[in-house]
């Protein structure tokens, strides 16, 4: 008599983590993922692969870091420009450092006045998110430090997103606007009359876009998703006047601030007057905000400074030894000022109106 045969069932695995993954509710859509490396219990999450396209970016960050170096070894020479660091005055480097320091101070005073009328809280806590997010911004290629920040407003206040974007889109608006603003005002001073036209401009239309600010809101019409989107961009600028006001010129007080330490220190390494300096550190900064960068922005930060600086028939061999060492110098400040903010109490009582 032949017995039936028996159906083997798998065996089952038990799973520590039964939480599922993130998934979205609506139909059809793919789950997102966790980013963070642990889950809420502790076991590893699923980590996305890295895409072409990041790898891409990495590669390219990478090449430009890799010509620097044969760059600056092929037309200065690495021991010979960094030597200079020796007989820099301790006391003006100090002061350099200070000046530094102010600019990041003033920075967070801005940011804590752009959302002081929404949010109560601490100074100190901008001050901690304004520093983290600028040392995560200048350590990491192609921008990417810049979602540090609507992540950390999310975590400390809440702020949605979309929000916190479009607040930061204004930022850098701002920043852009006062960093060519200032350029022209130095090629004006420099014996360029015509330029005090533009210079005049310049100061008199961002005045002008705060109280259009309304009229464009209520103009855009619809309910769609990029609608709401406009419509937050577009309500990202201070609601009143004074306080767009104070956002320029808390803006102004830092780029001074910046510039004037920057050029100090490029200058120690060429010499002559500031005035030749301030197009090659424009540029330098300006290049911060392409898409495409060097690791910590080596490579393009140097590469602007020298086609900036060649406008005001600087040497080139001087610009590329000052680029390099002026970008050391800010990834040193950069490193002190974000491991002194990570100091601060990340735990502050945060009142939300």
């Amino acid at each position: 008599m032949d017995l039936p045969a028996v159906r083997r069932q798998p065996p089952t695995v038990s799973c520590r983590w039964r939480r599922p993954l993130y998934l979205n509710h609506n139909a059809g859509r793919e789950p997102s993922i966790p980013s963070n490396d642990t889950a809420p219990d502790g076991a590893p999450s699923v980590r996305l692969p890295m895409t072409h396209k990041r790898a891409l970016k990495w590669a390219l960050a990478l090449v430009m870091l890799a010509g620097l170096v044969w760059w600056v070894q092929a037309e200065v020479g690495w021991v010979a420009l960094l030597r200079p660091w020796k007989a820099f005055p301790p006391e003006e480097l100090a002061l350099l450092v200070l000046l530094t320091a102010l600019s990041y101070l003033t920075r967070a005073i801005r940011l804590y006045e752009l959302y002081r009328s929404r949010l109560r809280a601490p100074f100190a806590v901008f001050l901690r998110i304004n520093v983290l997010h600028t040392t995560l911004l200048n350590l990491l290629p192609m921008r990417t430090g810049e979602v540090a920040f609507p992540v950390m407003m999310k975590r400390r206040f809440g702020e949605g997103y979309v929000s916190s974007v479009a607040n930061l889109l204004w930022l850098r608006v701002a920043d852009l606007w006062v960093l060519l603003w200032l350029g022209l005002v130095t090629f004006a001073w420099r014996g360029t009359p015509w330029l005090w036209l533009p210079v005049a401009m310049g100061a008199v239309l961002p005045l002008v876009l705060q109280p259009l600010r309304q009229t464009i809101v209520h103009g855009i019409e619809g309910e769609g998703r990029m609608v709401r989107s406009l419509r937050i961009l577009v309500d990202g600028l201070p609601a009143r006047y004074t306080d767009y006001l104070r956002l320029l010129l808390w803006t102004l007080a830092t780029w001074t601030l910046k510039l004037a330490a920057f050029v100090s220190v490029a200058r120690f390494f060429i010499g002559g007057e500031p005035g030749p300096l301030v197009p090659g550190v424009i540029a330098a900064e300006i290049s911060n905000a392409l898409p495409v960068q060097g690791v910590a922005g080596f490579g393009s930060y140097e590469l602007a400074m020298v086609l900036g600086g060649s406008m005001a028939a600087v040497p080139r061999e001087a610009l590329l030894a000052a680029a390099v060492n002026l970008h050391l110098f800010i990834l040193a400040c950069t490193l002190a000022f974000g491991a002194l903010a990570w100091l601060i109490p990340d735990r502050i009582a945060v009142d939300e109106r």
